[in-house]
């Protein structure tokens, strides 16, 4: 019997994370009260990684309301909404999630991905995104991150969190020790080769009738990276399962979720699918975590 709490601890230390199926979550922090066409998970982030799950997705921006240093008190975002109102979720409190599961529990490893959303006045051809994350988030907690830009073995990054940074760094030396560089992908791809990862990434739905398409495109990573992973380590297969269509109620992350249950999508998963993003994780008794997890053993 599977322990989904530890699953990792049962794990060879040589492995490389990219040879694993690991569940993970899109907008993992968007489980609050927000609007019905934000939210994307039923539960937290805490109770997402004591079921398994072992990839979040979070997006950060500055707060709304305020100025100066008080907005870059970072609140989680997802696209131009937060994820909780009227109060917003701040990084800060995301992130110490985080850090309190994996000082619970040593074995594990926590793959945060991290993307900067909200407002569009940074200065990011001068790092200032970037500077504040290393500056506010990173450098006093050190100790918890790994931030080399390989993908790692599970003996080097257990009680860690991996950063795979969805951000871009112009200053090479501080990119040289800023995490797995994931800072861009085609919009809207559906499967684009980057050398050191591979993404599916359709987002796009237009209409329900779509759905299918979507599920098709999930199949066709998964089959993709089993069979990679078969003889190769080196790359890091990210595979999201997530749509939307903000004008339509048929197609927000409640009812692609259910599609997906309903195609059995749990079927086609195998060893070594990679990371495979989902909302509302916690649907069915958190099923596709599981056998995502199960797969490993």
């Amino acid at each position: 019997m599977v322990n989904y709490k530890t699953w990792l601890k049962e794990i060879d230390d040589n492995t490389r994370i990219s040879k694993l199926s690991i569940p993970g979550t899109h907008n993992s922090a968007a489980c609050h009260t927000a609007l019905p066409s934000v939210q994307c998970q039923g539960e937290s982030v805490t109770e997402q990684l004591n079921h398994g799950v072992r990839f979040l997705d979070i997006r950060a921006g500055k707060q709304f309301l305020k100025e100066g240093d008080d907005a870059k008190d970072l609140q989680v975002i997802h696209g131009k909404f937060p994820v909780k109102i009227p109060f917003p979720r701040l990084l800060k409190d995301t992130f110490d999630e985080v850090y309190d599961f994996l000082n619970n529990n040593r074995s594990e490893t926590v793959i945060v991905s991290l993307k900067q959303e909200g407002s569009d006045d940074w200065d990011n051809a001068n790092d200032e995104f970037g500077n504040l994350i290393w500056d506010k988030y990173i450098t006093p907690n050190k100790d918890k991150w790994y931030l080399n830009t390989d993908i790692p073995k599970l003996g080097d990054a257990r009680g860690k969190a991996i950063l795979f940074r969805r951000f871009g760094v112009n200053n090479q030396d501080r990119r040289n020790q800023f995490g797995f560089d994931a800072a861009s992908w085609h919009y809207n791809t559906t499967d684009d080769d980057r050398g050191t990862f591979v993404v599916q990434d359709f987002c796009e739905v237009e209409k329900a009738d779509d759905i299918p398409k979507k599920v098709e495109y999930v199949k066709d990573l998964i089959n993709k990276a089993k069979d990679y992973t078969k003889d190769n380590d080196n790359k890091l297969f990210v595979n999201f399962t997530s749509a939307s269509n903000f004008f339509d109620h048929d197609c927000w992350p409640q009812q692609i979720a259910n599609a997906l249950l309903q195609s059995k999508i749990e079927d086609s998963f195998q060893k070594g699918v990679g990371i495979v993003v989902l909302d509302y994780v916690e649907s069915d008794d958190w099923i596709l975590a599981k056998k995502l997890v199960d797969t490993n053993f």
